[in-house]
């Protein structure tokens, strides 16, 4: 017997979740099964540290994979280019990018969430790069925690950030709905 949610998010405007470099195939799978789950956009920017056919990331990604709306990059560039990889939008309305690491100053708490927007990870050694973090400084935000460990796995973080952002439009702004099934 499978057990369904009785609640249905109904999203418009799905949000976008970026792996830059990710490492794990178990992460990227748990994390592609989250993104088909709520309708969000996953982005893969090269170098991987697997093949995509790789058994653990399908097996972690279970029969989702075609519910999954996944595009890959062959570098942040690339993605860059594809992409409308802002800083700080002009208007409040309109979707930005957001880099979740460690060394963010704000918190997830401390930001407005927008449909659309994009939320950068890096991968689960070495996070995300220098450079981009500095390009987008006014942009990277962190996950609070005790300050006793370095960091959370990244298939935690991803659910963490996305279902914060969720709750802001679905349960504040009401730009999104959640139904009964």
């Amino acid at each position: 017997m499978v057990i369904r949610s009785k609640q249905k998010l109904k999203i418009s405007e799905p949000f976008n979740i970026v792996l830059v470099n990710p490492e794990i195939p178990p992460n990227t799978g748990n994390i592609a099964r989250l993104c088909a789950a709520t309708g969000s956009l996953l982005h893969l920017v090269h170098p991987l540290g697997f093949e995509i056919n790789n058994k653990h990331l399908k097996r972690a990604g279970l029969d989702y994979w075609p519910l999954l709306d996944i595009k890959e990059y062959k570098d942040w560039e690339e993605f860059c280019n594809s992409n409308n990889v802002i800083n700080v939008p002009q208007d409040d309305s309109k979707s930005q990018s957001w880099f979740i690491s460690t060394r963010g100053e704000k918190n997830i708490w401390d930001v407005k969430f927008n449909p659309g927007d994009y939320l950068v990870f890096g991968s689960e050694t070495k996070g995300l790069d220098e450079d981009i973090l500095k390009m987008y400084s006014e942009s990277v935000i962190s996950i609070p925690m005790n300050g006793l460990t370095r960091s959370i796995n990244l298939s935690t973080a991803v659910g963490v950030v996305l279902y914060e952002a969720i709750r802001q439009v679905t349960v504040e702004r009401k730009i999104y709905e959640v139904l009964p099934v």
